[in-house]
């Protein structure tokens, strides 16, 4: 889809609308140097998965708004949670703007770092990622509203672990968050489609002119050798910072749902490890590349999970744990 429609609930009705997109398709690079043996039918398809996906941006703004809107004219919400909410909903708005200005970007002639037109590597960063941040903010102000505050759950046995835990999984989903962003430049330059082997590049133990570029910080986005590399490394970190967490979470005296959900975290870090891999090796097909991104979003959601279960209690029942703490650690001197 190449013109800006920010609400398109229809598909065109007939042939000659259809001739008409396809005919405007044909001014703009993709088509000239990539598709230019392409039919109406082969353009349908793509256009199909484009508009499927401006439909779902348009019917989640709907979906979210409305209700908010009632909420918040009811006065259902309390103050820091209306403000998230609204933010959300203004994010969730731009998405349409940033989807089109990245798109803008594919109409133009081929960025030097890849061999056929397509949007910016960094625009598609921008937008991929602001889309995964809007996600996660709804899952844990979701989780916010839908589960106990920590002062019905946490016992003073569990204080301990609850903190120490809590500090360790923000470090897991940092390096979650470093692994996707590369992720968005490995979409965003092919950079799948080259050195297809693993745990080496092409043999070696760093791919080949990794810093060639200038400027030097063009490397870390447009080099396919240097983001791959970035991609991997970050995996390696999430993979290891991941047994981690389910190494000393074993340790500690945890809530049932606290355990469920640190195993389901962990789980599927270890499949996006092994997917991450196989993918590579069978040379970034779309499918299996489909279910490496599909992945992602689930440990970055499970992650989410196990890390809401472990949020801060108030100030004044965290003082009150402590007593207990303090309690148990003066019998065991005594003892």
């Amino acid at each position: 889809m190449t013109k800006w429609k920010p609400v398109q609930p229809t598909l065109p009705a007939d042939d000659k609308e259809w001739a008409e997109e396809f005919e405007h398709y044909k001014q703009f690079p993709e088509y000239k140097e990539f598709n230019v043996h392409m039919d109406l039918e082969g353009f349908k398809k793509i256009y199909y998965v484009e508009w499927f996906h401006r439909l779902i941006g348009s019917s989640l703004g709907v979906v979210f708004g409305l209700p908010l809107s009632y909420f918040l004219y009811k006065g259902y919400l309390y103050k820091p949670m209306k403000n998230r909410l609204i933010a959300l909903l203004l994010l969730g708005g731009s998405q349409g703007l940033i989807g089109w200005w990245m798109v803008k970007s594919g109409l133009k002639e081929k960025p030097d770092y890849l061999k056929k037109p397509s949007v910016s590597v960094y625009r598609l960063m921008f937008h991929l990622n602001t889309a995964l941040l809007i996600y996660g903010g709804l899952v844990w102000n979701g989780l916010t509203l839908l589960r106990k505050p920590q002062e019905y759950l946490l016992k003073p046995e569990n204080l301990k672990g609850n903190n120490r835990m809590r500090g360790i999984a923000i470090l897991v989903l940092h390096f979650i968050a470093l692994q996707t962003l590369t992720g968005s430049t490995v979409a965003g330059t092919q950079a799948g489609k080259v050195f297809n082997d693993w745990p080496f590049f092409n043999g070696e133990l760093t791919p080949p002119k990794m810093w060639a570029k200038e400027p030097f910080w063009k490397n870390f986005f447009e080099n396919q050798g240097t983001v791959q590399f970035n991609h991997r490394t970050f995996g390696y970190l999430a993979f290891i910072s991941g047994v981690f967490m389910l190494y000393k979470g074993r340790g500690y005296n945890l809530r049932q749902n606290q355990v469920i959900c640190l195993y389901l975290a962990s789980l599927f870090i270890f499949l996006q490890v092994a997917n991450g891999i196989a993918t590579l090796k069978n040379n970034c097909k779309p499918k299996e590349a489909n279910a490496h991104q599909i992945n992602a979003v689930l440990v970055m959601t499970f992650t989410l999970l196990f890390l809401h279960s472990c949020r801060k209690p108030t100030k004044a029942y965290k003082q009150y744990l402590k007593q207990f703490e303090s309690y148990n650690n003066f019998k065991k001197i005594k003892n």
